[in-house]
């Protein structure tokens, strides 16, 4: 599924569920165009991977079920990244190379607009009309919820991720990997019968997968000589080092493990891609990244697994 193909069903979906008002505006440019739509892109290649008929049956349908999951997911995300950048949060003002939404339209339009993308994410899902999903909502509701996201988006926000590195891996595990678990596992579960054993392993599959994205996305954040303060105060690798470093050679390894003995091969090469541009951010910058490093950690073994991964 190309990303032309995901931000069709994506416009399509809006186009449904928005009503014939000048707000329209709002959730269109929160949302498209599209960031890297890895989630979505995740749901298309699970799908792909686990039951390749399916997939063609669904790529040219916007309202098959992987299409509604694909959009639901993406609008999810969206709906937490504008609220993510409001004062009361993060208080950002760029999002994919543009203006925050709050910056460009106000407050209360950015709060409405991601409260709106929320509940459309919801309506999507209700449309899903396989014999699974039920299942799937409720792992959705469970996994993005109070318990889930919403606690991780808590953590961060009081700033009990930074008191412990414990709290920082369980703040990427709620945060980060929730979603990327719902994208993989609801995606295989509407295309296959239930397998206890494999949706356990794909289980931790996801949740390596998320710590270890947000784990080497904050070792790129240290690519510059001069760091913001804010930088200074909230990145893992600059308060816990050596326990980012045992956790993230630890957690790739593992991650190459069950990722050979899922052989999933579409769905590592979306994975790559991502890791690729991450890792050309880390190889430019090595030294400088590094120089950042309480003891002066060599990243060479970071480096080396996620080039591993690309030979799964």
């Amino acid at each position: 599924m190309s990303p032309a193909e995901i931000e069709n069903a994506l416009r399509t979906h809006l186009n449904k569920l928005l009503p014939h008002h000048s707000v329209r505006e709002v959730y269109e440019y929160a949302t498209l165009p599209g960031g890297k739509l890895f989630r979505p892109h995740l749901v298309w290649s699970i799908l792909k991977d686990t039951n390749p008929k399916l997939y063609l049956n669904s790529l040219n349908d916007h309202f098959s079920d992987h299409a509604l999951l694909a959009s639901s997911v993406e609008f999810h995300h969206s709906y937490t990244l504008i609220h993510d950048d409001l004062p009361c949060m993060d208080n950002d003002t760029q999002r994919r190379g543009k203006d925050c939404t709050h910056i460009k339209y106000g407050q209360w339009q950015a709060l409405l607009t991601g409260d709106g993308l929320l509940n459309i994410s919801y309506q999507l899902l209700s449309k899903i009309k396989g014999t699974r999903s039920l299942e799937v909502i409720r792992f959705f509701s469970w996994a993005l919820g109070p318990k889930g996201l919403i606690h991780g988006q808590v953590l961060d926000l009081s700033q009990e991720m930074t008191t412990s590195f414990k709290n920082t891996i369980r703040t990427h595990e709620l945060k980060t990997a929730r979603l990327i678990q719902v994208a993989i596992l609801a995606s295989a579960a509407l295309a296959c019968e239930k397998n206890n054993k494999r949706e356990k392993k794909l289980w931790k599959y996801s949740k390596l997968l998320g710590i270890n994205f947000q784990l080497l996305d904050d070792l790129s954040e240290l690519a510059s000589v001069e760091l913001s303060q804010h930088e200074r105060d909230v990145n893992p690798w600059l308060h816990h080092c050596l326990e980012c470093f045992a956790e993230t050679t630890n957690s790739l390894r593992y991650f190459n493990l069950v990722s050979s003995e899922l052989k999933l091969s579409e769905t590592n090469k979306i994975i790559f891609e991502y890791y690729k541009k991450l890792l050309e951010i880390i190889l430019d910058n090595q030294k400088v990244i590094e120089n950042h490093l309480e003891k002066k950690i060599s990243l060479s073994p970071i480096i080396s697994l996620i080039k591993n991964f690309s030979q799964i």
